[in-house]
């Protein structure tokens, strides 16, 4: 993902992430949490289905999304940027995909809705309006997204015909298998292919990563987490984009923390090797 000045407004590229949501259970504990962690505020708007709709900010720019969802979930969900909302469902139904909601609308947000891809992994999309704001790529926000699965040429494929995807394979494609899919000249999703001894019943996750404030830094981010009720999934790693930790929140959503001035050279390691099929 392309670092970019959060205050700078421009039409994304289609295929690019345009927002991130969390749909929890308990959003007043998810508040909480993400504002010790990465310093956000929040605003409440009313979707397009006349529902409260929590807007995260940092210093003034949209950040995340928030909304109410009976029972837990495992992920933070992306939505992907698309000019033709419409176009994009029906190409996604044509290549084994389903549609799960109508189209509703998000002031300062956009059109979206949600599909499930072929392989049963759920992910937005959505047609940003006029006076859509996300803002990317810095401390406390969004700079990363892996997309974890077993059928990793079938993501390929479903992905890859709905946004025309570049596509360019880091490691052997069968021992180690990472796919980073390109939005015009953009990195914007690495694709994993989970380990062959992952369990049968492990599904498909998107693990969202947010940078750390350098003038924090990681260790303390994480002992930060960890103090406030999150779960260190397994031991943190260093790949080129930085060094990572795997978490979940106090009600069980995953996501990463990463500090991108620690890059090293490329180890091929992820968010693939989660141990856990929660």
């Amino acid at each position: 993902m392309t670092e970019a000045n959060p205050r700078e407004v421009s039409t994304p590229v289609p295929g690019s992430p345009c927002w991130v949501e969390l749909a929890t259970e308990n959003p007043a504990v998810a508040q909480d949490f993400y504002r010790t962690l990465f310093g956000w505020e929040y605003e409440t708007r009313t979707d397009g289905w006349g529902r409260p709709y929590t807007v995260a900010t940092l210093f003034g720019d949209p950040v995340a999304g928030l909304r109410h969802h009976w029972g837990p979930v495992l992920d933070w969900t992306p939505y992907l940027a698309t000019g033709d909302l419409a176009g994009r469902a029906k190409t996604a139904q044509q290549h084994g995909g389903t549609v799960l909601e109508s189209e509703h609308v998000v002031p300062g947000v956009g059109t979206k809705t949600l599909i499930e891809d072929a392989s049963g992994a759920t992910a937005g999309l959505c047609q940003p309006h006029r006076d859509w704001r996300f803002a990317a790529g810095m401390p406390g926000m969004l700079v990363w997204l892996e997309f974890v699965i077993r059928r990793a040429t079938l993501a390929d494929r479903f992905f890859g015909a709905l946004f025309d995807y570049g596509q360019k394979q880091f490691g052997d494609g069968r021992y180690v298998d990472y796919m980073v899919w390109y939005a015009g000249e953009d990195s914007v999703i690495g694709r994993v292919r989970m380990p062959e001894d992952a369990p049968a019943n492990t599904r498909p996750r998107w693990i969202a990563h947010f940078a750390v404030d350098p003038d924090v830094g990681f260790d303390q981010t994480l002992d930060l987490a960890r103090i406030n009720g999150g779960r260190l999934r397994f031991k943190p790693y260093v790949s080129t984009l930085g060094k990572v930790a795997v978490l979940a929140d106090p009600l069980g959503t995953r996501f990463a923390i990463i500090d991108p001035s620690q890059a090293a050279d490329w180890d091929y390691a992820s968010a693939a090797d989660d141990p856990y099929d929660d």
